[in-house]
């Protein structure tokens, strides 16, 4: 399956900056990072998850989802050690 991220204002206007030459190097990274985490996020919506219901603080129950199984990342390639910073930030081990 090839999922394409929506071309919102914001991810065109993150593109703008990246591909412009005048970028500086630490807007560049800081701008593809944040790229990097809508790619990593819109991933995780792909899961497969279950219904999931919990008890809150208040006492009420919330109906939720949980993630099928363990996630797991893997770098094939070495431009896809960049993604490893953004998806250790959003899944917790």
């Amino acid at each position: 399956m090839i999922k394409k991220l929506e071309q919102t204002p914001q991810l065109k206007a993150l593109y703008t900056i990246i591909r412009d030459k005048n970028t500086k190097r630490d807007d560049f990274i800081f701008y593809s990072d944040r790229i990097i985490r809508l790619l990593i996020e819109e991933g995780l919506t792909l899961l497969p998850v279950k219904p999931k219901k919990i008890k809150s603080p208040t006492g009420s129950t919330f109906s939720g989802t949980e993630f099928k199984g363990k996630i797991c990342a893997v770098s094939i390639v070495r431009a896809g050690e960049s993604m490893e910073k953004a998806i250790r930030e959003v899944c917790k081990k």
